[in-house]
């Protein structure tokens, strides 16, 4: 479900699995549907349907009948896509997630009809906290886990020196405070607050991060109640942080409305439209995808530390942004679990909670036969008394 920037990419990793027979792909515009076909080959697993996913009973129709759906939509569209899920009896990974009012009652409704939802099964969220348990698992108590992930454009030029990698018509820019661990307590710090800076190998620039708040699923990993500090952020081109403070002291981030010549307008709503031209990804541009996450506690009474690190590029061969990589190839290698019944628990299931071990390890692999390699690294220090 969509044919914007992810969702083809899904497709087609999906029609070149042999374990698929068929791949369905939905989109409300034909324009975008056709154009998704024609670049995917018009290969014959392929079919195409014009499809508005707030229409609960056509968009049932629809899925009924196939084995996995794969939910690449606008955010506050991607509830309906779940519910027409369970209510077709198909299995979906989402490559975001429903918001907290609606999980209990959509966990409820797929437990009861028998559907398994993975939520933010994408890059971040998805892979990113994926890595986390991973490195969780092989230590015996955790300390620290500490998450920076990023899209970025290889060639960045202004206003932002960004621009939008997922999809849609938004730049994702949300101030206000996230959650952090330190010193064992939860605390709030503003999003747009600066970290330190960070280097990736192979990007000549040092790269800026700003606090965004970690995911409240890793609390599904057991290790993980102990830890001391946790914070996830992400990367941009230095001076990013600047102007997005800026814009924001300026009103223009507010979703309040206000009143301009006799009319209600939305800051942000006109912000966007004005700077969209600006920051939308044209076709050609190239941009990269870079991750980093460190687990740190005790393994055989040794300070352990595991690292993970993951600079993706953009696929020139087949013209495939890295962000829909990285993103819609983890989801597509999980849709295909499901399709094969490798994950059994049903409901609103994250993937942190049965994407582990062996799926996990089958999961980097196939992500890494795909060009997307994540590199591993371990430290040890034993202390000395």
């Amino acid at each position: 479900m969509g044919a914007g920037l992810m969702g083809p990419a899904i497709a087609m990793d999906c029609i070149n699995s042999d374990e698929v027979e068929e791949v369905l792909l939905i989109d409300i515009d034909r324009e975008r549907l056709n154009k998704a076909a024609a670049k995917l080959g018009n290969p014959q697993k392929l079919k195409t349907r014009v499809q508005d996913v707030t229409d609960r009973q056509g968009l049932v129709e629809a899925l009924r009948g196939y084995d996995v759906a794969g939910i690449a939509l606008l955010r506050w569209l991607n509830v309906d896509a779940m519910w027409g899920a369970i209510e077709a009896g198909v299995n979906a990974v989402d490559l975001s997630g429903p918001a907290e009012k609606d999980w209990a009652e959509i966990n409820g409704a797929a437990e009861k009809t028998g559907v398994t939802i993975i939520p933010g099964c994408g890059v971040e969220p998805g892979l990113t906290e994926m890595l986390a348990a991973y490195g969780m698992d092989m230590l015996d108590s955790v300390e620290a886990v500490d998450i920076w992930c990023g899209g970025i454009p290889q060639d960045p030029k202004p206003p932002l020196d960004y621009k939008i990698v997922f999809g849609g018509p938004y730049l994702p820019l949300r101030p206000g405070m996230v959650k952090v661990i330190e010193d064992g307590e939860v605390r709030y710090v503003k999003r747009y607050t600066l970290g330190d800076p960070i280097c990736f190998e192979g990007i000549d620039r040092v790269l800026e991060c700003f606090y965004d708040g970690f995911p409240d699923t890793l609390y599904e990993v057991e290790k993980f109640k102990g830890v001391k500090r946790c914070t996830e952020k992400t990367v941009r081109y230095p001076g990013y942080c600047e102007k997005v403070n800026f814009l924001d002291q300026c009103g223009l981030l507010s979703r309040e409305p206000i009143e301009f010549k006799g009319q209600k307008i939305v800051p942000f709503e006109v912000f966007s439209k004005i700077i969209y031209p600006k920051v939308r990804l044209e076709e050609g541009e190239k941009d990269i995808t870079v991750l980093r996450v460190i687990v740190e506690g005790v393994k055989d009474g040794c300070q352990t530390r595991y690292t993970f690190d993951m600079v993706d590029r953009y696929d020139d061969e087949r013209g495939i942004t890295s962000m829909a990589k990285t993103t819609s190839y983890t989801a597509a290698i999980v849709a295909r679990m499901l399709g094969r019944g490798d994950v059994s628990e049903k409901g609103l299931v994250p993937p942190v909670r049965v994407i582990r071990g062996d799926l996990f390890r089958r999961l980097r692999r196939e992500l890494a036969e795909r060009g997307v390699s994540i590199k591993q690294t371990v430290t040890t220090k034993r202390e000395i008394s």
